[in-house]
């Protein structure tokens, strides 16, 4: 017999049922009966046989249970809907927080019964330590509490989520077996973190540098210290799970970390750049040719300091500073002034040859630093270096032998003027005025240089046979008051000369009072006082040629006199003077003074008297073509002083001497 099969209503996604009698077609669809077909059954099928309903007892029995379900579902809802009612506002029962029941309760009633059940969390103290140094926190100036917020938001999800089947399935199991929710511990962090940070400032030790200091005769080393830094993060971190911990005891402590941090400058490197320095500080000489200068290890020394170099090393270093005053100082011993060439006059008053010029030297002082900077660089690597040659530049003298000779056959004899004087103790017997003179005779001005008095002589020194001489001192005449007493004869006459030949005149100043051997108003005093006061007199050549002084000094009996020539190639100007206006005359008149220093009856003038008065004198230069140059007025005022002629006198007789009494003799008692 044939098996027979369900299939699928063509019209229905619904699963096969066992249908109920299929229900008459309409009237206007007759009824067509379907055939039933015999196929094998599926693997899974009952060994009975099934068979299949017409496709409307299918229907049905959908229906039926569709309304079935709803209608459970129905009741399901409506008793959700109670329950949630009965609990609305309200923790779902079964919910615990440790042992803490929180059904039932409303969120403020949840608050305040965890409050109480975990108001010990408050309670206690952290006690943070590092390398001795101890801080200790209390919980409660932390904040550390139960976070019943998040608690009590967590309690009051429970059992409200989810589909209504699995809400139900879930009320109905936390009501007979609970739920319990961790207790979530918080605290302020940021309390915490200062209080970490206030035991890292009292824990925390700087690292102190290693040092190297220069004494008078050796480099020291100071050595340097490790300090010690918090680890605050990972303090915040320990302590943190500590604080978190519902279970962590009322008292704990936690060890802070600390890092070493060691100084930016170590010994080790202090030392290395001790040695170093050692290297750098010994003695070097600068050689020229035959001639050395020796630089002492010891100066250099003083040039070294010690700093941090960009690779993050330590190491000496030489101030260039150092280096250019240490080169400055032995410059003057290095320079080699030039030569000019200079002219020879025969005894015919013509210049009938030349003098060899001769150039100089100057130290290099950029090029020499450059040198000596590389050798401090060779012995910080180690290499002993003792000599440097040092740089010079070459210092052309300004009129050099080939000027000079083209110059020489056309120099004449421009101007001149002599002075005489009587030779005595005043200007140290001649020498004060002979010695200047014998300094300029020769000098050489070129075109547009000045001549300036005191630097055309050489040093002023008794050494050199300068006496004392005349000094006007307060007005008067102090016969031996100055070194070099007299020399202004010299400059009078030189400052005659130059102003004869028409060239600019600069530094000039008379005398205190008039000299009759000077031309009146034209004379010209020099002096170098104790204070620093100086007075010279100068004058430029302002024409196209060098010019050659020529001086001399003789003494012709008890007469001296001293002369200056000046030679060039003649310029073509003219000189003329006005005549000397005077004013303000002020006769002096003439006085005696009495002294036991001269024997009875000996007269000495130790004072001339002169007139005091004002004195101008105008000079006027013309060049060759009858052009205006120059033109000036010399003032000059000079005061009056009064003759003094001592006459010896003889000293008064010694009085008698007073008789001492001579004691009466005392009783004895």
């Amino acid at each position: 017999m044939d098996r027979l099969t369900d299939q699928p209503d063509p019209e229905s996604d619904a699963p096969a049922q066992d249908p109920a009698p299929e229900p008459a077609a309409p009237a206007t669809e007759p009824a067509t009966p379907e055939p039933l077909t015999a196929t094998p059954a599926p693997e899974s099928a009952s060994p009975a046989r099934r068979f299949r309903l017409g496709r409307h007892t299918a229907r049905r029995f959908v229906a039926a249970f569709t309304f079935g379900v709803l209608g459970v579902l129905a009741i399901s809802a409506g008793a959700l809907a109670a329950f949630d009612a009965s609990n609305h506002g309200r923790i779902m029962p079964g919910v615990h927080v440790g042992s803490v029941d929180l059904s039932g309760l409303t969120p403020s009633a949840a608050r305040a019964r965890l409050n109480d059940a975990f108001a010990s969390l408050g309670e206690g103290e952290l006690v943070l330590v590092a390398e001795g140094t101890t801080r200790t926190v209390t919980y409660a100036s932390l904040g550390r509490r139960l976070d019943v917020d998040a608690i009590v938001e967590r309690a009051m999800a429970v059992g409200r989520s989810g589909a209504t089947l699995e809400r139900i399935a879930a009320n109905i199991r936390n009501m007979v077996r609970g739920v319990q929710i961790a207790p979530e511990v918080t605290f302020e962090r940021a309390a915490l973190r200062v209080e970490v940070e206030a035991l890292a400032a009292a824990a925390d030790i700087d690292p102190v540098d290693a040092t190297v200091t220069t004494t008078a005769d050796a480099f020291v080393v100071g050595a340097g210290v490790p300090g010690r830094s918090t680890d605050v993060d990972a303090a915040l971190g320990s302590a943190s799970d500590v604080l978190v911990d519902p279970a962590s005891p009322a008292n704990v402590r936690v060890t802070v970390p600390l890092d070493v941090v060691e100084p930016a400058v170590t010994t080790a490197e202090a030392d290395a750049a001790r040695d170093a320095a050692a290297w750098i500080a010994v003695d070097v000489k600068l050689v020229d040719g035959g001639d050395s200068w020796t630089i002492p290890g010891a100066t250099i020394r003083g040039w070294i300091t010690f700093a941090s170099t960009p690779d993050g090393g330590f190491s000496p270093v030489v101030a260039e500073a150092g280096l250019e005053a240490g080169l400055t100082e032995i410059a003057d011993d290095v320079a080699r002034a030039p030569v000019n060439a200079s002219f020879l006059v025969g005894n015919g008053n013509a210049v009938v040859g030349v003098t060899q010029a001769t150039a100089g030297r100057a130290l290099d002082v950029p090029g020499t630093m450059e040198t000596l900077a590389e050798i401090v660089q060779q012995r910080v690597r180690g290499l002993t270096v003792t000599q440097v040659p040092v740089s010079t530049t070459i210092v052309e003298p300004e009129l050099t032998t080939a000027e000079a000779t083209k110059t020489a056959p056309l120099m004449r004899k421009v101007s001149e003027w002599t002075t005489y004087f009587p030779i005595g103790i005043k200007n140290g017997q001649g020498a004060n005025i002979w010695i200047p003179a014998q300094d300029i005779d020769g000098t050489v001005v070129l075109p547009g240089a000045w001549f300036d008095f005191w630097d055309a002589l050489g040093p002023v020194t008794r050494e050199r046979g300068y006496k004392d001489g005349g000094a006007i001192i307060n007005g008067r005449t102090e016969p031996q008051g100055a070194l070099a007493g007299g020399i202004c004869s010299t400059s009078t006459t030189m400052f005659n000369a130059a102003l004869r030949y028409g060239l600019e005149m600069g530094a000039r100043r008379n005398h205190y009072y008039y000299i009759d051997r000077y031309p009146l108003g034209l004379d010209a005093t020099v002096f170098q006082s104790g204070s620093g006061s100086i007075q010279t007199m100068s004058f430029r050549n302002d024409t196209n040629n060098p010019l050659l002084i020529r001086g001399y000094g003789w003494k012709v009996g008890s007469k001296g006199y001293v002369k200056f020539e000046i030679w060039s190639v003649p310029s073509g100007r003219t000189v003329s003077f006005s005549k000397p206006i005077v004013k303000n005359v002020k006769p002096a008149s003439d006085s005696t003074q009495y002294t036991t220093a001269l024997a009875p009856g000996k007269r000495e003038r130790i004072e001339y008297p002169v007139d005091g008065k004002d004195v101008w004198v105008t000079r006027t230069v013309k060049d060759a073509a009858g052009t205006v140059i120059h033109q000036e007025t010399y003032y000059s005022h000079y005061a009056r002083i009064t003759g003094i002629v001592q006459i010896g006198v003889a000293p008064a007789p010694a009085p008698d001497p007073t008789p001492t009494p001579t004691p009466e003799p005392t009783p004895a008692t």
